[in-house]
């Protein structure tokens, strides 16, 4: 499983920063391609006080 991590700052004080996952998908490729095409027009639009810092899917281990 993969889980797209976004981080958002506000724009005028980098210090103030969140961390937003979103949805898991079974592939590392769905991740990125989700998280470009919906997730990150998503929060733009949602968080516009806000820029984003960058984004990376996670794989989670699948044993626990």
């Amino acid at each position: 499983m993969w889980t797209p991590i976004v981080l958002l700052c506000l724009t005028t004080n980098l210090t103030e920063c969140i961390a937003i996952g979103g949805p898991i998908a079974f592939d590392e490729e769905s991740c990125i391609e989700s998280v470009k095409e919906v997730g990150l027009p998503y929060l733009k639009q949602k968080h516009t006080d806000k820029v984003i810092h960058g984004y990376q899917c996670i794989q989670w281990n699948q044993d626990t």
